[in-house]
């Protein structure tokens, strides 16, 4: 009897409890989706003013910078690298400012901000002392052009290197047998800088020694070279080719062929004209030594009778 009462009872309080939690749950969804509207209603039309700044923003912002780009690459079209580092700079400064403008409509204090950026800005570039070494160089280097890609450089009396790309932080590079180098700006700024390709009047000179036997005529091999000077178009007029005696070695005369070419051909030139003027030279009649050395052999019997 009595269990009949209480399962009834058990039933009623059981419904009961999952009419309650039916209830909260509305309730939590009806509050969720109030504060919602409340939001959208206050901020929405800044969250949408807000994207369609970053948007326009961002298209304006590579609009312009690569409208700036294309007028540098006109202006200068040997000066990719200046246009290209130009192009990224102006599209992050441009975002920049359009991000602060975002934040501004959300009553953000743009001008804490920026003196927050500022002090960020310091802390950071104490940090990245080096980097910002590497791009202070990287400045100066595309605005002064002590080189420009394509050319062949030599680096503080190292290697020579082949420009690729000059970049705010680095210049790709490639040795002559092909394998790539990357060289940090500041290393390049802060050493001696030879430019094989940026020479004077585009001409470039190369010295070849010739050494002659000693018993060789002195001056029918200097007219020899001379005439080979002479027939070799490459070879420029002005200025004049220097032969002259150049040292008396151990075991030849030595005659210094000096001769001036355009850049362009100084290294097929060079290569040729060591060539030739062997060739030359013993068709002349003259020999070319090699290093020599007397060995005397004494008996200890003659020696000793000496």
């Amino acid at each position: 009897m009595i269990s009949h009462l209480i399962l009834p009872i058990a039933q009623a309080t059981a419904d009961e409890s999952a009419t309650n939690t039916v209830n909260e749950a509305n309730q939590a969804t009806e509050q969720f989706i109030e504060s919602l509207v409340s939001f959208a209603t206050r901020y929405g039309m800044s969250v949408l003013g807000a994207i369609v700044i970053l948007i326009v923003g961002n298209i304006l912002a590579k609009f312009i910078s690569k409208r700036i780009s294309g007028l540098i690459l006109k202006k200068h079209p040997e000066e990719p690298s200046l246009a290209s580092i130009a192009k990224q700079v102006l599209y992050a400064a441009l975002m920049v400012v359009v991000v602060i403008i975002v934040l501004g409509k959300f009553g953000v204090e743009t001008a804490s901000l920026i003196a927050v950026l500022g002090t960020a800005g310091l802390a950071i570039g104490l940090a990245l002392q080096g980097t910002l070494s590497n791009i202070a160089a990287g400045v100066m280097i595309l605005f002064l052009k002590p080189f420009r890609a394509g050319n062949a450089v030599k680096i503080g009396g190292g290697d020579v290197y082949l420009v690729d790309e000059i970049g705010l932080f680095v210049t790709k590079a490639h040795q002559p047998d092909c394998p790539r180098v990357m060289i940090p700006n500041s290393k390049i700024w802060g050493s001696i800088i030879v430019n094989f390709s940026d020479t004077v009047d585009s001409q470039r000179r190369f010295d070849i020694t010739f050494g002659i036997a000693y018993g060789d005529d002195i001056n029918r091999a200097i007219q020899i070279l001379e005439e080979l000077a002479a027939s070799d178009e490459r070879v420029l007029k002005d200025p004049a080719p220097f032969i002259k005696v150049d040292s008396l070695g151990d075991s030849s005369v030595n005659i210094m062929f000096r001769v001036y070419c355009m850049a362009s051909d100084w290294w097929p030139a060079k290569l040729d004209l060591t060539k030739a003027g062997k060739e030359a030279l013993e068709a002349g009649g003259c020999s070319i030594p090699f290093p020599q050395r007397d060995v005397h052999f004494f008996k200890e019997g003659s020696e000793a009778a000496g």
